[in-house]
């Protein structure tokens, strides 16, 4: 144990770590030599003092685990740090009040990473600062470097506008490029393979939104230590009057090994769902019950084999890691899918399945399970009430944890104050003087006993593996979805609590777009501008050198600051994270030199300042100036898929093609997404490759009207290097035809229902010699299950495809109606045309045409005398309704298709009229109802057409082509 003195035994520190107690680690001789240490790094570059080198390597490390555990106890985990050594800690940092608070900004100003500053109200601040200084020095442990480095990046971390907090749902683009890369760096040369780091990583990953890295690295380590889970059905009962069973689903999982399941470990108290209508948990059938859907035997067959004896509501307890792990999973599947009610089922049961386990579970496992939980169920009309008040429980509890009450005056401040001539309040109670006054914030729960509570060592055990976030942006997002419920008002006071005036800034903005159209929606602008100018700017009239901030900002009166006051000169130095703050106030005031200013005070390290130049040129239509604000974006920032997308949009519409793929191919490379925006990238890029290789067309024939062969120009010669072939290769229009194509492809199976894309893969497809038969087919699968219309196909090329996979095939001889065989692509385009085409088409001939000769191929000639007639009618059916049920007057085109009034139309007509005599004529005889009428009908459909079409067309060629018709048929 250690003494109050700070001669604690060197010997003893590791086990004061073990035990949590990290405060008494830093009061130690060789925690208070570090301490000096740094402090003096900070005032002075120049080398620290040399009586620091009796401390071994060792002791570094275990003193800057300490200050950093103390931290995160102090801002993630919780309980409150003692009091009485966290103020002997303190004044290590410095005797007095200045002192500390010039070691505070010296470390904020140390933490900026490119133009970013951390957020500027952390508490505790120094002691991150010691750990980070101490175990990036040791460059021996990559595991706590990574750490630091992580924890780095999340002080860092703005709060996220999404539904989930900011680590989870991810950025949508990385503000500090060169920090992120180091992490990956680390993560991708990381050499430990036990479980623990490898869903440490996986967690890391996440963070960054590294979807598919992730999960690789999960099922390494659920892999490592053999855990097994399956996510399923069970016959069971959701709601209260539910009278038969349904399939609900359920996270079945099993550890290796046995886990201790009795007792219970004190754990975070969750709430109650008390409905009316669900049920608590999910009531599981036992054996037996009458239930809608029948036992079956191979109902379990999807079921690993480890699993098949559990029983949904009595499964055994599992290891912390295996809980981590579903709750790594539920994650996943919460940040990279589609924010929909089947993504909510599916994520719930993981969370649900850690939280249901009856046995010992790590007090800050079971509260980042009530964590998703509550995510989940804010998006659930029937549960957002309890998962709304649930992460209220939550925050608070984090809140409650992690406050220092505040202390008692000092003599030497009492003096002080007196001094300044501010009067002391004392509060007395029961003839009591001075009783001290209750400061601590409340929690949801009544606040729980010592005996209650973990202690800091079990919070922390796991505390990297869960990657947790801080108390701020816990709070943060507590705000958002106080404000996806309608409370607005609540989230901004949360805001305010917390002094991020930037999102302060932003919820008056949104407030103000909201009340736009009710005309009220200017105050709310007018105050967000007041709010970033308070920031940016002293009050008007105030000497330059005046700039010290607002003394109590946090009880400042919000209503009382004016646009107006604030138009002095800039605040020197500028406050934490003004490069943000500027570009805000950029985008109210829709004014370039508030950008310019954030990338000059960033250093020229800050991307989202050239964004917002780019976005403001492109509003000027300076397409120049903007493609050159996005290029010096990139530059400092080559991580962001966002910023390359938009640089590759720019260069597309300059014409500048070559450039716009190499942005597009960067923006796939640097993101890890599956959603819309990557298909539209790939589409992009698909465009960017078609218009290389129009351009590329264009300068062979130049070429050849120049005398010079293409053939010549595009193969390589025998005496050119490697690099002249792969510049001539890239250059080929059928290899640039191709990427186009794979690109298409690419981003039309990312977004499946984009009928646009698959139209291009169609075009493309079509484009090839020979042509991609499997692409154009397809492609037009999906255009006709997407649009569900005859105006949707192309029928040019669905006669190419006719030609070149059916019609050119040569088909074995003999009688009857053949089958193509099997997987062939004849019989692929056959069933496309006669399952999907078919059924489609009521008034386009032209398909009836296709069908015929299709049904003609496969000698199934009275399918094929049926297409022609259905095609001849389709095309008699543009008179005034005609004969065709169902058929327009207007053809695809919007011209009409009344062959009585249209020349078009009429010719159209004479062309089936003569097809329908053809068939009849040929194949006829060949089927067995028809036989020797053919002549009959052919005869009767010829008049029909001409006794309709007399009075209009009489005197035209197409008349007398239905004459010789006629006479051919006596």
């Amino acid at each position: 144990m250690g003494s109050q003195n700070g001669d604690t035994p060197v010997s003893s520190l590791p086990e004061l770590v073990e035990q949590g107690k990290y405060l008494e680690v830093l009061l130690s001789e060789p925690g208070k030599a570090l301490i000096r240490s740094y402090v003096h790094q900070q005032q002075s570059p120049s080398p620290p003092p040399q009586d620091q080198n009796h401390n071994s390597n060792s002791n570094s490390k275990i003193v800057g685990l300490a200050a950093f555990n103390a931290f995160l106890q102090g801002n993630v985990t919780g309980p409150v740090l003692d009091d009485t050594l966290l103020s002997r800690v303190e004044k290590a940092f410095g005797t007095t009040e200045n002192e500390r608070k010039d070691l505070a900004r010296r470390c904020l100003a140390e933490l900026q990473v490119d133009g970013v500053g951390v957020y500027a109200y952390v508490p505790l601040l120094e002691l991150f600062g010691l750990a980070r200084w101490v175990l990036l020095g040791l460059g021996d442990d990559e595991k706590e470097r990574l750490r630091v480095n992580v924890w780095h990046y999340k002080l860092l971390t703005e709060p996220s506008l999404g539904s989930g907090s900011s680590f989870n749902k991810g950025l949508q683009w990385c503000e500090v490029p060169s920090l992120r890369a180091e992490i990956e760096r680390a993560l991708e040369g990381g050499q430990e393979k036990d479980g623990e780091a490898l869903v440490e990583r996986a967690m890391v990953w996440i963070m960054l939104g590294q979807e598919k890295k992730a999960r690789g690295v999960l099922e390494e380590a659920r892999r490592e230590r053999g855990f097994v889970y399956t996510l399923t059905g069970a016959l069971g009962r959701r709601t209260k009057f539910q009278e038969r069973s349904t399939s609900q689903l359920v996270v079945l999982a099993r550890s290796k090994g046995a886990f201790e399941s009795g007792g219970g470990e004190v754990r975070p108290e969750g709430l109650k769902l008390n409905d009316d209508t669900l049920l608590e948990e999910l009531k599981f059938d036992k054996e037996g019950g009458e239930t809608d859907i029948g036992e079956r035997d191979d109902e379990k067959e999807d079921v690993p084999v480890e699993l098949r004896d559990i029983k949904p509501d009595e499964q055994p307890q599992l290891a912390p890691l295996d809980q981590i792990i579903l709750l790594a999973e539920a994650t996943l599947k919460d940040a990279f899918s589609p924010a929909d009610t089947l993504t909510s089922e599916e994520v719930l049961p993981f969370a649900v399945r850690v939280i249901s386990d009856q046995g010992k579970t790590n007090w800050q496992i079971y509260t980042h399970a009530l964590l998703v939980r509550s995510r989940i169920e804010v998006h659930r009309s029937r549960t957002m009430e309890r998962g709304v008040l649930q992460m209220q429980a939550v925050v608070d509890q984090v809140v409650v944890d992690t406050t220092q009450p505040e202390r008692a005056q000092t003599q030497e401040e009492k003096e002080g104050g007196e001094e300044n001539g501010v009067p002391e309040i004392k509060v007395s109670v029961h003839g009591d003087e001075a009783a001290p006054v209750d400061n601590k914030p409340k929690s949801f729960f009544p606040t729980a006993k010592p005996s209650e509570t973990a202690p800091p060592e079990v919070r922390l055990q796991y505390i990297h593996t869960l990657s947790s976030p801080p108390r701020w942006h816990l709070e943060s997002e507590l705000a958002y979805s106080w404000a996806g419920v309608g409370s607005l008002v609540s989230a901004m006071e949360i805001f305010k609590r917390l002094r991020l005036w930037a999102e302060v800034a932003l919820c008056y903005a949104s407030n103000a777009a909201r009340e736009d159209e009710g005309g009220r929606g200017k105050d709310g602008e007018a105050r967000a501008k007041a709010i970033l100018r308070w920031r940016l700017f002293n009050k008007t009239g105030t000497a330059p050198e005046n700039s010290e901030q607002d003394a109590d900002e946090e009880d400042v009166d919000l209503d009382k600051i004016r646009e107006a006051d604030y138009h002095g000169p800039q605040r020197t130095p500028p406050p934490s994270n003004a490069p943000r703050l500027w570009c805000l106030l950029g985008d109210l005031e829709n004014e370039k030199k508030y950008y310019e200013r954030a990338w000059e005070i960033s250093g020229q390290r800050y991307a989202r300042a050239q964004k917002s130049l780019g976005e403001y040129y492109l509003q000027q239509k300076d397409l120049l100036s903007a493609r050159d604000a996005y290029k010096q974006a990139v530059h400092v920032n080559r991580l962001s898929n966002e910023l390359w997308n938009r640089l590759g949009d720019i260069s597309l519409r300059m014409g500048e093609f070559a450039d716009a793929a190499e942005a597009f191919s960067r923006a796939i490379s640097s993101s890890d997404s599956n959603g819309g925006e990557d298909a539209r990238t790939w589409s992009n890029l698909g465009s960017a490759f078609y218009s290389l290789y129009v351009e590329r067309v264009k300068e062979l024939r130049q070429q050849n009207e120049n005398g010079v062969s293409a053939e010549s120009a595009a193969v390589p010669g025998d005496d050119e290097d490697e690099e002249t072939v792969e510049k001539k290769e890239a250059k080929d229009p059928k290899t640039l035809l191709t990427q186009s194509l794979h690109a298409y492809k690419k981003g039309a199976s990312i977004s499946h229902d984009n009928w646009r894309i698959w139209d291009n893969v169609i075009t493309l497809a079509s484009r090839l010699r020979p042509i991609a038969v499997q692409e154009v087919l397809l492609g037009l699968q999906h255009v006709v299950r997407i649009r569900k219309s005859e105006d949707a196909v192309d029928v040019d090329v669905l006669r190419l495809l006719l030609n070149e996979a059916v019609l050119s095939v040569e088909k074995p001889a003999g009688t009857g109606i053949y089958d193509p065989p099997r997987g062939s692509t004849e019989r692929a385009v056959v069933q496309f045309l006669e399952t999907s085409i078919v059924p489609l088409t009521t008034a386009r001939s032209e398909f009836w045409e296709l069908i015929t000769r299709e049904r003609v191929w496969k000698r199934d000639f009275a399918g094929a005398i049926d297409a022609a007639e259905k095609a001849w009618r389709a095309a008699m059916g543009g008179a005034g309704g005609g004969l065709l049920p169902g058929a327009s007057s207007t053809g695809p085109d919007g011209k009409s298709r009344n062959w009585l009034e249209d020349k078009d139309a009429w010719a159209l007509v004479v062309e089936r009229t003569d097809e329908l005599v053809s068939v009849l004529e040929n194949y006829g005889e060949e089927v067995p109802e028809i036989g020797g009428k053919w002549k009959g009908k052919a005869r009767l459909a010829v008049r029909s057409v001409m006794g309709k079409g007399k009075e209009a067309w009489e005197d035209t060629e197409e008349w007398d082509r239905l004459k010789g018709l006629l006479e051919g048929l006596k």
